[in-house]
């Protein structure tokens, strides 16, 4: 019952249009509507030709503003588009002022999306719960995991009940935290969940865990590969490969699966393995695509890239989407070209 209610919602979350990597850069022009811009761009089917956007910090203008300049950036935002159609955007309102579509149900600091998933008739989202901190380049800092869910995902982001629970699965340590949900797969009736572990000196290993989707919020359910089978502890689990990202993908494809990423996390090339099960063995990274952005500034730097297999049926070809941000905030403010999803296709054949 649970594998035909997936397989069900699997069928149903398909595109029935492939989508041009240069319209889906139009669809997010940050002067189409208030949203003036903002990263992680992960997509979530929500069935009925509708995608979920999700945002990580994000502009938002007053109204009658064409740019940046004078924006407030809100720490999440989100998007839903059906059927290929333009974008329609979400934050809060408090009064008056734009506020983040999510907020911590607990603990001070603020939410960042990761992947998520639409289990039966609600919508399961992982993402970090972070705090600032005036440590490292960025002035923040990993506080704990967080699984958001929405009982109602089917009626406007406005009217939305929702849940968090805070995913025990997680380890903060000097040299590196440990947490899951920057991917998660659908396969054979069990949910994938992938996870980082940080270390100073070998950078991030990709760790992943399974659980019957029907049991995603019994954590004492969820389980650690350990490089040869399922362990019930946390330390057991082995990293499937090195130098990967917080924020990536995994998609189903022909022959197998497909994990894209950026390099090491920050780096203008994106990578992809290969493998024919979700816990590998993966094959040895293959760049597929060098990002220009960083040839127009000293300061611009490119990440968070990932796949979207919901927008083009093709097996033999991924649409990808990654970010580009400067590391002085007034570029990032002036250049509408950096800053927003884009978009391009990659060949998988």
């Amino acid at each position: 019952m649970r594998a035909a209610v997936v397989l069900a919602l699997l069928a149903g979350c398909a595109s029935p249009l492939p989508r041009n990597p240069a319209a889906l850069d139009d669809d997010f022009l940050p002067a189409d509507s208030r949203w003036r811009g903002g990263d992680a761009v992960y997509s979530v089917p929500l069935g009925r030709d509708r995608i979920l956007w999700l945002f990580g910090d994000s502009f938002i203008a007053a109204p009658g503003v064409s740019a940046r300049a004078g924006s407030r950036m809100v720490r999440n935002s989100l998007a839903i588009t059906r059927a290929g159609g333009k974008p329609e955007y979400f934050w809060r309102d408090e009064g008056g002022r734009p506020a983040d579509a999510f907020k911590p149900a607990a603990g001070e600091g603020w939410l960042w999306p990761l992947s998520g998933q639409r289990l039966g008739p609600k919508l399961h989202l992982f993402m970090f719960q972070m705090i600032a901190k005036g440590e490292g380049a960025f002035g923040f800092a990993f506080l704990k995991s967080v699984l958001l869910i929405v009982d109602n995902p089917d009626d406007p982001p406005a009217s939305w009940r929702t849940q968090q629970l805070e995913i025990p699965h997680t380890r903060r340590t000097p040299e590196g935290d440990t947490f899951f949900g920057g991917a998660s797969v659908l396969h054979e009736g069990q949910l994938y969940v992938y996870g980082v572990r940080e270390s100073r000196a070998r950078g991030k290993g990709i760790l992943l865990a399974r659980v019957d989707p029907a049991a995603i919020t019994e954590f004492d359910s969820w389980r650690f590969f350990d490089g040869k089978g399922w362990d019930t502890h946390l330390p057991a689990a082995q990293e499937l490969y090195g130098g990967g990202s917080i924020e990536m993908s995994v998609s189903p494809c022909k022959g197998g699966f497909v994990s894209v990423y950026t390099n090491h996390g920050m780096s203008p090339e994106i990578v992809v393995r290969r493998s024919e099960r979700p816990a590998g063995p993966w094959s040895d990274p293959v760049v597929v695509h060098r990002c220009v952005e960083p040839q127009w500034s000293k300061t611009y730097f490119c990440y968070a890239a990932k796949g979207h297999p919901e927008l083009d049926p093709d097996a033999g070809s991924l649409i990808v989407s990654y970010a580009c941000n400067s590391m002085s905030f007034p570029e990032a403010v002036r250049d509408l070209r950096i800053y927003r999803p884009r978009f391009l296709r990659i060949p998988l054949e």
